[in-house]
């Protein structure tokens, strides 16, 4: 039962991400390598160990789980602050609809495309993500040659990751674009900015 207290933010998170191919799941580590993801799991866990305090929760009379509560507290703090630093490193968006309505966070950094938990969009036959130089894809052409296709999306929801081949201007790739190459139709983007 006190074990449950601790792990509720665990599963409430990796229930919203996706699983890798050969259907294995996802860990938490890996998870928690998207900064978009490791800033609200570390929220959440930061706030649940500071209403066990507020709460004056039974399990904090006992000396060891009031240390442990304290130390989680403060490393969940550290983390989070990190997260949300390695955020401010890249640029980020939020996507609005083209012609389907997407919704979450994108974070481009270190020559990765990220996105959040929250991410969610309408499944297509052949949706792909793409990082473009355009700041509105619906104005020119898509994709247009300098556009990078990062493959497939993974899964409709949830935190996923793209790896991105290095260029020596990254600021110039200001969109991400979701496009269904086989419907030939721009689901959604998301305008990257610092």
């Amino acid at each position: 039962m006190k074990k449950s207290i601790f792990l509720a933010p665990l599963f409430l998170l990796a229930a919203c991400g996706p699983t890798i191919n050969e259907g294995a799941a996802i860990t938490l580590e890996q998870l928690l390598e998207n900064p978009l993801y490791a800033e609200q799991y570390y929220d959440l866990l930061l706030e649940r160990m500071v209403e066990l305090e507020i709460q004056k929760d039974p399990i904090l009379e006992e000396g060891s789980k009031k240390s442990l509560v304290e130390d989680v507290r403060r490393d969940a703090l550290a983390k989070a602050r990190e997260a949300t630093a390695k955020q401010r490193e890249g640029f980020m968006g939020v996507f609005v609809p083209a012609k389907e309505q997407a919704h979450g966070e994108a974070l481009y950094v270190d020559d990765t495309l990220y996105l959040g938990p929250s991410f969610d969009s309408p499944p297509g036959p052949d949706l792909r993500v793409y990082l473009s130089t355009l700041v509105d894809p619906r104005d020119g052409e898509f994709p247009d040659e300098q556009s990078l296709d990062l493959g497939r999306l993974e899964s409709p929801f949830g935190t996923q990751r793209f790896s991105v081949k290095p260029t020596d201007s990254p600021e110039l790739y200001r969109t991400a674009v979701l496009y269904d190459a086989d419907l030939d139709r721009m689901y959604s983007f998301a305008q990257l900015s610092q």
